[in-house]
């Protein structure tokens, strides 16, 4: 028979057990038996139909919270598992908590949007206006997404002359509103500042959306010293984060078409300036001409002819250095368009696969390490030409 234990060192290996295997929980449920207390932490219970468990959110979360929590609402929480030792009870330390469904989502958003609204957030007045031709933006997104594909694919085709910093951001999830703070505030920081902040990734649910929905995100778009444009990658709904930000597009694509001007209108435009410059110096010069062929005929004048012969060769040579140094300048657009599209060639994802770098993915998600992998996965293995499937044997 093994030697006895005592009750502590059951309940700390019990502790020490449930703590381990549920170090993080993602739970729904209805709150119950709410209770605001007076030091600012909220105690609950999670249930359902057939079992509760106690839950807390510590004073220090509860300002992030964009809803007022109360019996009888359903929830999804995020946090961990701890026990209680001393009485031997375990509860959820909440993280996180938002409303579970599209209506009480919809509820909660619209509390935060008044608040928003009554403070002057989403005031017109506020909005900064965007450069015409921007030389250089942040762009704040997920490394891997869909987004910045889109993006970068329309901008090349565009505006090849833009420099783009890439920040790369969560998009979803937990942590995803804090790395979106993070990173607007890095591209406030940065040495040599860029022209523009675009936030975007792709379309989703309002669960998937409901990080661009967070009062901290909104804040930090807000108080950006740099102009913001918000390209969630949905159609019909604004978040938070649209109505924050200095310009709103639909999606990550209309975003760079929102943004940057068409080079080949440019182009047109440069060729149209070109040809009016040169009917106007024309027209200058032979104005001029009849002028002095008026001069010539006048009485006064008919003598010194050899005057006005070297008048007219002066005027001739000025013309031809004007249309020179016009064709040097036009040609040196052209040249720096040129170049800067091969640079933003580099920037262009397919182009690192075209290096010999390859893309993992097991079903949607993208394997980043060696521990992330299992032996028999199935993956897919993404080169620059096609893709490939396989399992993974050692």
């Amino acid at each position: 028979m093994n030697s006895p234990v005592t009750v502590s060192e059951l309940s700390r290996e019990i502790k020490n057990t449930v703590e381990s295997r549920f170090s993080f929980v993602y739970v729904t449920g209805e709150i119950s038996n709410f209770k605001d207390h007076s030091s600012g932490h909220l105690y609950f219970s999670l249930k359902d139909s057939k079992a509760q468990i106690n839950a807390v959110i510590w004073n220090s979360r509860v300002r992030d919270l964009n809803f007022s929590p109360e019996n009888g609402l359903k929830v999804i929480v995020k946090g961990r598992l701890t026990v209680y030792e001393t009485r031997g009870t375990y509860q959820i330390d909440v993280f996180e908590m938002m409303p579970a469904g599209a209506g009480e989502l919809q509820k909660a958003l619209e509390i935060l949007k008044k608040k928003l609204s009554d403070e002057g957030i989403f005031d017109s007045r506020y909005k900064k206006p965007l450069p015409e031709y921007p030389e250089k933006i942040a762009l704040i997104t997920s490394e891997t997404g869909a987004a910045i594909h889109d993006f970068l694919k329309v901008t090349e085709k565009r505006y090849p002359l833009v420099e783009i910093i890439l920040i790369p951001s969560l998009m979803q999830g937990a942590g995803s509103a804090d790395s979106i703070c993070s990173s607007v505030k890095k591209a406030n920081s940065l040495p040599d500042k860029p022209e523009i902040i675009v936030i975007t990734r792709g379309g989703g649910s309002i669960e998937d959306l409901w990080t661009f929905n967070e009062e901290k995100v909104a804040r930090a778009v807000f108080g950006s010293g740099i102009p913001v444009v918000s390209a969630i990658g949905h159609e019909v709904d604004y978040t938070i984060c649209d109505l924050a930000a200095d310009m709103r597009a639909p999606t990550p694509s209309s975003a760079a078409e929102l943004i940057f001007p068409d080079v080949r209108d440019l182009m047109l435009r440069i060729k149209a300036a070109e040809s009016s410059l040169n009917r106007q110096v024309y027209n200058k010069f032979s104005n001029l001409r009849n002028v002095l062929a008026n001069i010539e005929r006048n009485y006064y004048f008919m003598r010194p002819v050899d005057l006005m012969n070297e008048f007219r060769a002066n005027l001739d040579s000025i013309g031809s250095s004007i249309l020179n140094e016009t064709r040097r300048k036009l040609n040196q657009i052209k040249n720096s368009l040129e170049t800067n599209q091969k640079l933003l060639n580099t920037l262009n994802p397919d182009n690192i696969l075209k290096r010999g770098y390859t893309i993992i993915k097991r079903g949607d998600k993208i394997i980043t390490a060696r521990k992330n992998i299992n032996i028999k996965d199935k993956i897919s293995i993404k080169f620059h030409d096609g893709s490939a499937n396989a399992v993974v044997e050692n």
